[in-house]
Parts: structure tokens; sequence; C-alpha cells
């Protein structure tokens, strides 16, 4: 009987969810699920909390159509699937296929020293292709923690977050918003080590051209002894 019960339990939230995905993804949003996070130098119980925060940020951006957790915990519980256990790609894409979404988004959440590490990843459940990737390195009060956590939300699906949030984020690491500046200036560099690369091959391949074109003339040969009368 307990069998019987729960399998139609689970049957129920399957079709309920894909009846709602279904309805929603007529708007023309990808559908996406996010699985816990895998915490590194942190508990488990931090990283949960964090993967719920940035659920919640992913949800604001109304960019995308979001499984909500309850559901998506109650189909893989029925189905014996551990999150937390769930951290290779292709385990993350097989929850993906029972679930019937488009995208799945995977990660952790790490600390090393006074450093928080975010690394995110959205890839295709049908091909298993790599849709985008957001890493962040974080050096600030742990309260703002969560301002960066919201920015990874909108940066993974594609969004530039909100300026309050940039504003924040600047303000509790500089570095972290100086090095996003910074990757935009490697091309002038590039460019101008390639003219004076041209410039001084150029001069070289002249000068070696004057020297083989106009060599120093060979001294004439002396007169022999007696060689006129």
């Amino acid at each position: 009987m307990k069998i019987f019960y729960r399998l139609p339990v689970s049957l129920i939230a399957f079709a309920t969810l894909v009846f709602q995905l279904s309805a929603q993804t007529s708007e023309g949003k990808q559908t996406v699920a996010l699985l816990e996070f895998e915490g590194r130098g942190i508990s488990q119980l931090e990283a949960k909390t964090l993967t719920d925060r940035l659920m919640s940020e992913m949800v604001n951006t109304d960019a995308v159509i979001m499984v909500e957790r309850n559901q998506m915990e109650e189909i893989l519980n029925e189905q014996g699937f551990q999150q937390s256990g769930c951290t290779s790609s292709e385990c993350a894409a097989e929850v993906g296929a029972l679930l019937g979404v488009q995208n799945m988004v995977s990660g952790a959440f790490g600390k090393l020293g006074n450093s928080y590490t975010i690394d995110a990843k959205m890839f295709s459940v049908e091909t298993g292709a790599t849709i985008r990737t957001v890493s962040k390195t974080y050096k600030g009060p742990v309260d703002n923690l969560l301002t960066v956590i919201e920015v990874v939300g909108w940066e993974i699906v594609g969004l530039k977050a909100p300026q309050d949030k940039l504003d924040i984020l600047a303000a509790a690491d500089p570095a972290l918003a100086a090095g996003t500046k910074k990757s935009g200036g490697g091309g002038k560099t590039l460019r101008r080590l390639m003219w004076t690369t041209l410039l001084l091959g150029g001069g070289a391949a002249a000068y070696l051209a004057a020297t083989v074109e106009d060599p120093v003339p060979l001294p004439e040969p002396p007169a022999l002894p007696g060689g006129s009368n």
C-alpha cells in the first residue's frame, strides 16, 4: 500500500510540473532547474542557503522559467535522487531530463581564507553544451556576499545586474570591480605590441635588404710583376 500511495503522488507532481512548464514556455522563455550548489570550505547547509538566494534572484530577473524547489525536490526524492551527491554534469543532465527542463544550472560555493568563490554553469540538457559560465572571487565583508550572489544570478541568465547591486559590489570589493574594467584594455596593449613588432621587423628587413643589395665591392687584385713591357 505504501508504494501504491507514493507512486501517484510522484506522477501528479510531475504532471503538474510539465503542465506549468509547457504553459509558460509559450512565452518564449527557457525553462531552467537549479541544482543545489556544492559547498567547498563551507557547510552544506550554508551552501543550500546561498543556492536558495541565487535561485530567488534568477526568478527576479524574469528572463527564464525556474522550476520551484519544492516541486523539484519532491520529484527527485520520489525517484531516489540525492541533490547533495549530484555534482557531475552527467548527473545534472539526467536530473534535467527527468524534470523536463531545457537547461540546468550547477556549481559550487567556496571559501579559502578570507576569499569566497562562486562558480556557476548553465548548460543544455539536450546537447550537454555549456551555454554560459560565471565565476567570481570576492574579498570583502561577508554581509555583501549575498549581493555578489545576486549579481551572479543576473549574469548566469545573460543579463547585466541592476546598477545598485553593482555599486554595492564595487564599494565592498574594489578589486573585483577594477578587474572587470581592466579586462577590456587588453586589446589596445596587444595592438600596440603588434605595431611595434611590425615596425621593428620592417626596420630589420630594410637593413638586411640594403646590406644584400648594396654589398661592399671587393678590392681589385694586385698587378703581377712583369706583366707589362
